[in-house]
Parts: C-alpha cells; sequence; structure tokens
C-alpha cells in the first residue's frame, strides 16, 4: 500500500460542503423537503456519519455529493467544484473519477459471475478512465493490495456466492477504492450484516480513512456504527445538526456564557438563535457565514 505520509491539512480526500442545501420531492400536488436548509463541512480525509431515522435526508444528501442528484436548491460543493453548475457529462466524470459508492445490499455492489479479484479489476477497465496517483506514489494501488487493505486477499477467487455478508461488504469497499476516489459514500453499509460481520466492515472504514486518507461519508441509522466515525451529523426534520456542548444555566441577567473556544469561532458577527427538538441552536445569522 503506497503511503503518502501526508498530514491532516494535506490529505487525499475530498473536501465537502453544503450551503443552505434544500431538496424537494414532488408527490402529487405536495412538495415533500427530504432537504430543509443543510450547512455541513467536511474537512479531507474525514470520516463521517450523517445519523438518523428512516427518511431523514440521509441518502438524498449522499445521492447529491455523488451526483446522483441535484438539489432544489443551495450549493453542494466537492473539491471547490459547485455539482449544481455541472452538465450532465460533467457529473459523470465526476462519479467516474472522485467518488465511490459502497450500498446496503451487497447484490448491488459485485458482479455475480465475477471473482473478488476481478470485480475489483472491473472499475478500472472502463474506457477513458482518469488514473490517480496519491501525493508520493509512484504507481497507482492495485487491486490485490485493495482486496489485502480490507483483510480478503486470500479470497480473491471466490465468487461472490462463496463469500459471507461481511466479505461481499468488504470486497464492496475494495471495488469502490478501484479508481482511487477522493470521496467514498456508504449507505447504510452494515443494515444487513449481523453484528460480528458489521463491525469489521467499519473497521475496513477506518482503515481506508487512516491509511489512504480518503473522505468517507456513511449514512446510519445505527449509533454504534456511527460511533467509530470521527464525526457524526444528526439529521432530523431535513436539518443537520451536532452534539452541542453543555452549557451553564442562564444567568438572571438573561445571559448564558459559551465556552470559549465557540465564543471565538462566532466571533462579533450578528447571530441566530433557534430551539430545534431539545436542543438550543447558536448560528451565525444566515447571510454573515464565510463564503
Amino acid at each position: 500500500m503506497h503511503d503518502d505520509g501526508a498530514g491532516p491539512s494535506d490529505r487525499w480526500g475530498a473536501a465537502v460542503r453544503f450551503t443552505d442545501v434544500y431538496k424537494v420531492f414532488r408527490v402529487g400536488d405536495t412538495g415533500i423537503a427530504a432537504l430543509a436548509g443543510v450547512d455541513l463541512t467536511i474537512e479531507p480525509g474525514e470520516f463521517v456519519a450523517l445519523v438518523g431515522p428512516s427518511g431523514s435526508g440521509k441518502s438524498t444528501a449522499l445521492h447529491l455529493l455523488g451526483g446522483l442528484d441535484r438539489a432544489s436548491a443551495g450549493v453542494v460543493e466537492v473539491e471547490g467544484d459547485d455539482l449544481g453548475l455541472l452538465d450532465d457529462a460533467s457529473l459523470t466524470r465526476h462519479r467516474a473519477d472522485r467518488v465511490g459508492f459502497v450500498w446496503q445490499g451487497a447484490a448491488r455492489n459485485l458482479v455475480p459471475y465475477l471473482s473478488a479479484i476481478d470485480n475489483v479489476r472491473l472499475p478500472r477497465r472502463a474506457p477513458h478512465r482518469t488514473a490517480h496517483l496519491r501525493r508520493g506514489s509512484i504507481a497507482e494501488t492495485t487491486p490485490e493490495e485493495l482486496l489485502d487493505l480490507v483483510g480478503l486477499r486470500e479470497r480473491a477467487n471466490h465468487l461472490p456466492a462463496q463469500l459471507s455478508g461481511g466479505e461481499q461488504q468488504r470486497t464492496a469497499v475494495a471495488v469502490a477504492l478501484a479508481n482511487d476516489p477522493a470521496l467514498l459514500l456508504a449507505d447504510e453499509p452494515t443494515g444487513e450484516l449481523d453484528g460480528a460481520s458489521a463491525a469489521r466492515v467499519l473497521d475496513v472504514f477506518r482503515e481506508v480513512s487512516a491509511r489512504l486518507g480518503t473522505t468517507i461519508v456513511m449514512s446510519t441509522h445505527d449509533l454504534l456504527a456511527a460511533g467509530t466515525a470521527d464525526r457524526r451529523v444528526y439529521l432530523r426534520h431535513g436539518r443537520a445538526s451536532e452534539t452541542g456542548v453543555p452549557l451553564p444555566p442562564i444567568g438572571e441577567d438573561g445571559t448564558v456564557r459559551l465556552p470559549l473556544e465557540a465564543a471565538d469561532a462566532l466571533g462579533t458577527e450578528p447571530l441566530e438563535i433557534s430551539i430545534e427538538s431539545d436542543d438550543v441552536v447558536i448560528r451565525r445569522r444566515r447571510g454573515q457565514r464565510d463564503d
């Protein structure tokens, strides 16, 4: 495996940003907002879990990042590119060159009549494929190395039907990494696995994040699975939030003291406060945020 030795500020993975993103689906005469003003920044090489129940917008967010769908409003950026401004051909190149996908059902990820190693080789046989080299590398990561990364080199010549569910999903991770994508998207990847198999798949994601520096965004409703990520983002009613910091009680004069790091981050700009479920959210006033 080729290690680029990059530090956190110089990772291979893609930087991701949602800015006031809406996605509205039309059902008859009614519009249903799957995402309702999501703001989210993910740093290169981060492993982020999107957490929430079914219908909370997790899969929708992944589809927007992967260029499988377009936002109704707002900006979705990957590596500084506004995906909403790309034409269909450019979105196809985005999916082929930048993004790897791992879906919940293994049958969707693997070609049943190809061995594990041939499944991993298949994406590299696509015409006009762009080869990627990580910083400091002199050759692409080989399919054998990818199977080794997911712990399945000795199963390279087995068909998917000869692999367990967990092995199939780990093979799917290797397939998703075959084009050395900067962004790996995983939609409920452990949803059909038992606890032990799920743990091994999640270990693979951690290994991929640490060794390859790939940005990983995983959707899940499983809080235990989400706990393996670097950061958890909760989606509720189409809005994103993160675990907050407990604050001291409001003073007699109606003021509240923020932690110093929060006060420094917010600076002296105008703020807005909203009550969302059981959380009080303090943020920069819309229109005042950084570009």
